[in-house]
């Protein structure tokens, strides 16, 4: 669990220990970072741990899932930050609560497909471009730092995202502030956020303050398995689940597959989790 998280709660912590001893499944370690060391694959196994319970946003949940790549056991995520996306995509909109009692009477596992690049695995999504300032924004709204937020932070996102160099694919000719790539059961879902006028960079500012930068404006780019990015920047700035990194220009987004057994409690005829966008 991550006590920076979003949405942390320390109750809902205690709680969610007596859902799991309430479905026979009691709790036999919880690590809390950024404090504690993130559980690798010899940790979990030598501890005979059945079920990795991550209960945090979507970053801190991609930093977990890489601490504890090429473990067999199965992942559970539990919607802990501010967006949830891949624990939306594996259980629809349901509680901590309702997740973790399906989880335990009925253990159904699924491997997802994920986009990478470089040696980033992103679970729900990448964003690349100048909007990735947008990140910035939304931490310092968080973390309720307004001053910041109104005299720094905002005025920074907009300036990048209009006037910031452009980021396309190979093969195209039309060029955004920022490409998003999200991955799908068998290709990436590819799509151009648009800003070209100030009105859209509010729409933008609207959709990441609100929880869900996918609301934005945008452009569908079709899909595809592997895909070059191309711009007349030096680096190009990216948002890998959230969480910031960077690459240059050439570097290409793919199709990869997660190397975890998620624990999906959607049924077979609700959520697809493959199948966000």
């Amino acid at each position: 669990m991550n006590e920076a998280s979003g949405s942390y709660d320390a109750d809902v912590i205690a709680d969610i220990a007596t859902w799991f001893t309430d479905g026979g499944r009691p709790v036999d370690r919880i690590v809390r970072c950024p404090d504690e060391t993130l559980p690798t694959p010899d940790k979990l196994d030598a501890a005979g741990v059945g079920i990795l319970a991550i209960y945090a946003g979507d970053g801190t949940t991609n930093s977990a899932l890489k601490a504890a790549a090429g473990w067999d056991g199965a992942v559970l995520i539990l919607p802990g930050g501010t967006m949830n996306l891949l624990a939306r995509a594996l259980h629809g909109e349901s509680s901590c609560e309702e997740i973790v009692a399906r989880a335990c009477a009925e253990r159904r596992t699924r491997r997802l497909s994920t986009v990478e690049i470089g040696n980033n695995i992103a679970y729900v999504g990448v964003i690349a471009g100048p909007t990735t300032s947008w990140a910035k924004v939304r931490e310092n709204a968080r973390h309720t730092e307004v001053a910041d937020l109104m005299f720094t932070a905002i005025p920074e996102a907009i300036s990048e995202t209009l006037s910031g160099p452009e980021v396309g694919i190979e093969g195209q000719t039309e060029t955004f502030p920022a490409i998003f790539a999200a991955p799908r059961e068998s290709s990436m879902a590819l799509c151009g956020f648009t800003a070209s006028n100030i009105g859209e960079v509010v729409a933008h500012a609207s959709a990441w303050l609100g929880g869900d930068f996918r609301e934005g404006p945008r452009v569908d780019l079709g899909e595809a398995a592997r895909a070059t990015l191309v711009s007349e920047a030096e680096t190009i700035g990216l948002l890998i689940d959230g969480e910031a990194a960077e690459c240059a220009p050439g570097d290409s987004l793919r199709l990869g597959h997660a190397p975890h057994n998620f624990i999906t409690t959607c049924s077979p005829e609700g959520v697809d989790p493959a199948a966000r966008s």
